[in-house]
């Protein structure tokens, strides 16, 4: 009987590695699954974008030969290729970049120095001829902070083409020598977007620091981001979770790659060693991402030696190191890699970063990140005063105190463009304490009590704040006091209150003033974060109270119920003898109800029918034979 139990017990073991298998986190090539075959050549650019507005992401790519340009319309269950009934068959394209430009909320493409306006219907058209548009184009932002998206462009110079928002660009150059690749970050946080560029050889890199009035200067030394190299591969993105953007060098020369870490002062700290990211000196490209949901950017290069290391993938460990998981990822290994573009995007809404890949060796891939670990929140930020794409937008996760920020990004690296969506990985976070967007035309939007795993669309200027305000009582009478209380929540945090009116309240510009108005008041808190104001109001009812609270009651009376509804019942069991006069007065004190019970020394109990009586405030007047007087309020 032993075999059978083997082999019962090979077989339960290999069931197990199966599922084990299939609970693995790792990358899977679905292309050909999902629609994308019969490429030919060798594969260059990767544009990711959802250009239809549908949320879901849409993807372009080309190859190298110039002649194959290729636009796929994302499904949902696959991919349709619509590059001819779109317009643009027959293109090349050195860079793909997206940008809405043409101010109509519909995201237009540059492919290399030509401007392709979408239509809206799917079709894009050529308005390249008197736009302004030359050369070839690499990054959009908006430099100037006019709410329109710009161009920059690297060659035949370094030039920013501003858009002057009627479908035209005006040229402002910046350097008269061209440039391999390029980030754009707003480096030293003061809201404008700054331009670090890397060359093709051994010429050094230049940081320009934006001046925000449309010039900018040389940094590079001051800000020590010196880099004397060819650097083929560049990516900006926090990787250490500090709030400031950090920077990483592909190399294809004789330095190695390097990590530079944002010290927050305008200045940058060369950490390759220490982090252990030297990376390859035959970087094709590079970029930071958070493959796993750790809520930690690691970084992802492709090299042109795909026999030996082929593509790195760089865990972030948190702790200020770095460990190479490409091969347990699938995403290296031979005859896989030399990709000279590369674009991240959640093409199936999962909530994990998916990655396409064009190369030299296995050509066009949709790496596909499945069994992603850890929770996550995918921003769709569309900007209302600040440019639609929310380019150079920064968004802050806070949970126990602690940060993650992201910033979005229109377009880095050379042949490179990943998606304008937000992608937080929050490890294992259940709740976002707060989530807070500053955009950059000055907006901050806070949301709080944020839920996890959620795809959330935010349109900048749409308030989260929220006021309400009430009473400590709304009914007191003329000469007393009462206190008034505004609650906010949402927005930035920093409020300021105003009540209107001011007359009768002690502090009208604290959020819990002391009122004595001296009739009934309607009283008016408007709060503001800065940014957006709400407001409430709460009326006090000032009662005529002369010659009802002469005397106070010692007897014990009850009504109920209350509120009442046709009916409202007296009762007393302090054997009470004699006659008992009710009256039910109104607000302004005139008596509207009068009547007489005998009380015989029993428990007393009287019923009222109050049917006749509209819907309000009321009060009840018990005087006993001593005449003693008892108030009891009650609302219908």
């Amino acid at each position: 009987m032993k075999p059978p139990t083997i082999i019962t017990l090979a077989l339960f073991t290999l069931l197990i590695l199966n599922n084990l298998s299939a609970q693995q986190h790792t990358f899977t090539n679905v292309a050909a699954q999902m629609g994308i075959t019969g490429q030919t050549g060798l594969g260059h650019s990767v544009g990711w974008c959802d250009f239809d507005n549908d949320k879901d992401l849409d993807l372009a790519f080309s190859n190298q030969d110039g002649n194959g340009f290729w636009l796929y319309r994302n499904d949902g269950s696959s991919f349709t290729n619509i590059t001819s009934s779109a317009g643009l068959a027959g293109q090349g394209a050195n860079k793909i970049l997206w940008a809405e430009v043409t101010n109509d909320t519909l995201t237009d493409l540059i492919l290399n120095g030509t401007l392709y306006k979408n239509n809206g219907d799917g079709t894009f058209s050529n308005i390249t001829g008197g736009s302004g548009v030359s050369g070839y184009i690499y990054s959009a932002a908006d430099f100037n902070k006019d709410g329109y998206n710009d161009l920059l462009r690297l060659s035949p110079n370094v030039a920013v083409l501003f858009n002057d928002g009627d479908n035209t660009f005006t040229q402002s150059v910046i350097s008269n020598t061209s440039y391999w690749v390029v980030t754009c970050f707003d480096y030293d946080l003061d809201s404008y977007q700054d331009i670090y560029l890397g060359t093709y050889n051994d010429s050094p890199n230049k940081l320009y620091r934006n001046l925000g009035d449309g010039t900018f200067e040389d940094a590079t030394s001051q800000a020590n981001v010196t880099y004397n190299g060819a650097a083929h591969g560049l990516t900006s993105g926090d990787y250490n979770n500090d709030g400031f953007p950090d920077i990483y060098i592909g190399s294809y020369g004789n330095i190695s790659c390097k990590l530079l870490q944002n010290q927050g002062d305008g200045t940058f700290t060369d950490v390759t060693s220490s982090t252990g990211t030297f990376g390859h000196n035959d970087t094709r490209t590079t970029s930071f991402a958070d493959y796993n949901n750790d809520g930690l950017l690691d970084i992802f290069s492709s090299h042109h030696d795909f026999y030996s290391y082929s593509n790195t993938l760089l865990r972030n460990n948190g702790n200020g190191s770095f460990t190479n998981v490409s091969v347990a990822m699938g995403i290296s290994g031979e005859w896989i890699g030399d990709y000279f573009g590369i674009g991240w995007g959640d093409f199936n809404n999962d909530g994990a970063i998916d990655l396409f890949a064009a190369g030299h060796i296995d050509k066009y891939r949709l790496f596909r990140n499945d069994n992603c670990p850890g929770n996550y929140l995918n921003l769709y930020l569309t900007g209302t005063v600040s440019t639609y794409n929310a380019v150079g937008t920064k968004a802050v996760v806070w949970s126990d105190g602690e940060a993650i920020t992201r910033w979005v990004s229109g377009g880095e690296g050379k042949h490179d463009f990943s998606s304008f969506n937000l992608e937080f990985g929050l490890n294992d976070i259940t709740i976002v304490d707060s989530l807070i967007i500053y955009w950059p035309s000055g907006i901050i939007q806070k949301l709080n009590d944020v839920e996890v795993n959620q795809f959330m669309e935010i349109e900048e200027g749409f308030s989260t704040l929220e006021l309400s305000v009430y009473a400590e009582t709304d009914s007191i009478c003329a000469g007393d006091t009462t206190q008034l209380f505004a609650t906010a929540t949402g927005g930035t945090g920093n409020y300021s209150y105003q009540w209107t009116p001011a007359i009768g309240l002690s502090n009208p510009d604290l959020p819990d003033p002391m009122a004595s108005p001296q009739q009934t008041t309607a009283y008016i808190c408007t709060i503001s974060d800065g940014n957006s104001a709400a407001s409430d109001s709460v009326t006090i009812t000032v009662l005529i109270c002369t010659g009802i609270y002469d005397n106070k009651s010692k007897q014990r009376f009850i009504i109920f119920p209350n509120p009442p509804k046709d009916v409202i019942i007296i009762k007393s069991e302090n054997g009470l003898t004699g006659d008992l006069n009710i009256k039910i007065l109104n607000v302004a004190g005139e008596v509207i109800i009068y009547k007489t019970e005998q009380c015989n020394g029993n428990n007393f109990e009287v019923k009222i029918n109050i049917t006749d009586l509209h819907p309000g405030i009321y009060f009840m007047q018990i005087t006993d034979y001593k005449s003693v007087v008892t108030i009891k309020k009650f609302v219908k």
